[in-house]
């Protein structure tokens, strides 16, 4: 198994060095090249033990959540912990969730050199105050700012955009319904599944993304350092047919290891508090599962 390997490496550095990237995408992202990558994640981890704990429901209870699901991968204990398993596997649209994403693109296609990168206020006033200004994209991801991302978006293009959701496999990598909503209005889906998925190769660098970039996106993701554990996530609010859904997708840094998640919920009530939600079912499953200490 060894040679194997080692001959498909041999093959995908061969047409690393012959084949001349697309715009903005470096050499090395080709298919052998993520293969490799496959054949050596299969050999040195093991499938996790998946748990599923229908106890949680009282987290999405106490907060009126019409519907819930939550994804925990315990990467110190390869243990995969859900509460609503069908629900974990059904795709919904990412809305602010994709920001992760969209910055990394940003990122590595040179559309912004770093995440001091800024973008001026449009003037147009929107309800929310912090979004009514020039911003870098450590603001506007700290402030889920639409506008400038939709403007990053735009930058990027279409072709290069639906690229890189290709590329790394993101949700239903259907990116219809225009450059600069289809994160939010489109056609674009991903479960809580595949998010907790997509951010454990993100975590361990497993990603077509240089080093660089995922640096760079993880420093933004950081929303909390205190008593040894780090918080890095991003939330998403969005609505799917009178349907509000809520999201929170990150990990959290331990001692021990780190804990990948992806928290989902949904309400059919207009004037849901689900920014408040959200984190109070977060918080309440991360203190159950042991992934944070009670007082964090």
């Amino acid at each position: 198994m060894r040679c194997f390997i080692f001959l498909v490496a041999a093959f995908a550095g061969l047409l690393a060095c012959n084949r001349q990237p697309a715009p903005g995408v470096p050499a090395l992202h080709d298919s052998a090249a993520t293969a490799v990558r496959a054949i050596d994640s299969g050999i040195s981890k093991s499938a996790p033990t998946e748990i599923e704990r229908p106890e949680l429901a009282r987290y999405f209870q106490q907060v009126a959540a019409d519907s819930g699901a939550f994804v925990l991968l315990d990467l110190s204990a390869n243990r995969i912990t859900r509460f609503n398993p069908t629900r974990c596997a059904t795709g919904f649209l990412p809305a602010s969730t994709f920001k992760i994403f969209n910055t990394l693109v940003a990122l590595e296609t040179g559309v912004a050199p770093d995440t001091n990168f800024s973008l001026p206020w449009d003037s147009v006033k929107r309800a929310i105050p912090n979004w009514n200004r020039d911003q870098t994209i450590a603001e506007a991801f700290r402030n889920s700012t639409v506008w400038f991302y939709q403007e990053l978006a735009r930058r990027i293009g279409q072709q290069r955009m639906q690229e890189w959701v290709s590329r790394e496999g993101y949700g239903n990598q259907n990116i219809q319904g225009g450059i600069d909503k289809f994160w939010l209005t489109g056609e674009l889906r991903i479960s809580p599944d595949q998010q907790v998925e997509f951010l454990r190769r993100l975590f361990e660098g497993n990603v077509s993304f240089s080093k660089r970039t995922t640096e760079m996106v993880k420093q933004v993701m950081l929303q909390r350092d205190t008593l040894g554990y780090r918080l890095r996530a991003k939330t998403g609010w969005g609505s799917m047919k009178e349907r509000q859904i809520g999201w929170i997708v990150g990990w959290v840094e331990r001692p021990q290891g780190a804990a990948i998640f992806a928290l989902n919920l949904e309400s059919r009530n207009p004037n849901y508090p689900m920014m408040a939600a959200r984190m109070e079912v977060l918080k309440g499953i991360l203190k159950e599962l042991t992934s944070v200490p009670n007082e964090w």
